[in-house]
């Protein structure tokens, strides 16, 4: 996937939201979006996924992108299991109805997530952290080239955000590209490769996570100083 020097701004605004984004998310690697609030992160994923068209600029995807947003509104109280089943909708004829085959991958991914004794519980009966883990489950069983997650580990506990690095680690592995982002420095440490810097709309540097992310250069990112210490961290499988 490559974003070409993309622009974009939201109808009413007067500044761009991205402005000369150019980025390439490659087969088998993780890069994380880095930056403050506004800086044009899930901007830059919704114009990777395709729910935003650029402005100016172009990109390219050689594949399909499964793409978990921030936020979106539930109208029914689907099982846990036929939620995460509309994952498969990219692989079935119109209006077709999930085989047990089908089913058998949402319940993979239900388990990968950590969901899976929760299978038949209701979207709506569940905790905030829960509901995110099974949206996650949605985007790995729709099995796209590209997954682009935007702030995956949002309210999860150390532990369900631990297993969140280790399916983006699995996918990785088995070839699939993806872009998050997030603001939890230790999930990008632990699982992304590469990682790219954003402030008011551009890409401010990008580069191997463990150099792209040093106290000095995060400083001048967030406009906050930032130390190196010692912390509990979960171990990553």
């Amino acid at each position: 996937m490559e974003f070409i020097d993309v622009s974009y701004r939201y109808k009413g605004e007067p500044d761009d939201a991205l402005l000369g984004f150019s980025l390439s998310v490659l087969p088998g690697r993780a890069t994380a979006l880095l930056g403050p609030n506004g800086s044009g992160k899930s901007t830059a994923l919704g114009i990777g996924s395709g729910w935003l068209h650029p402005a100016t600029g172009r990109i390219e995807r050689g594949g399909s992108v499964a793409f978990l947003p921030q936020a979106e509104r539930l109208a029914f109280s689907f099982s846990c299991l036929e939620y995460v089943s509309f994952g498969r909708a990219p692989h079935l004829p119109y209006l077709a109805v999930p085989s047990g085959s089908d089913e058998e991958k949402a319940r993979a991914a239900l388990r990968e997530v950590g969901m899976g004794t929760k299978m038949d519980r209701r979207i709506t009966a569940l905790s905030g952290g829960e509901l995110q883990l099974v949206r996650i489950a949605r985007a790995l069983a729709q099995e796209a080239a590209y997954v682009l997650l935007d702030e995956p580990s949002d309210m999860l506990d150390p532990a369900h955000a631990a297993s969140i690095g280790d399916a983006i680690r699995r996918l990785t592995a088995s070839g699939v590209g993806v872009l998050f982002s997030t603001h939890d420095l230790a999930l990008a440490l632990a699982c992304a490769d590469e990682a790219a810097l954003m402030r008011s709309g551009r890409l401010v540097a990008s580069g191997p996570t463990a150099e792209a992310l040093d106290c000095e250069v995060l400083g001048e990112l967030y406009g906050t100083p930032f130390g190196l210490t010692s912390l509990p961290t979960p171990l990553h499988r």
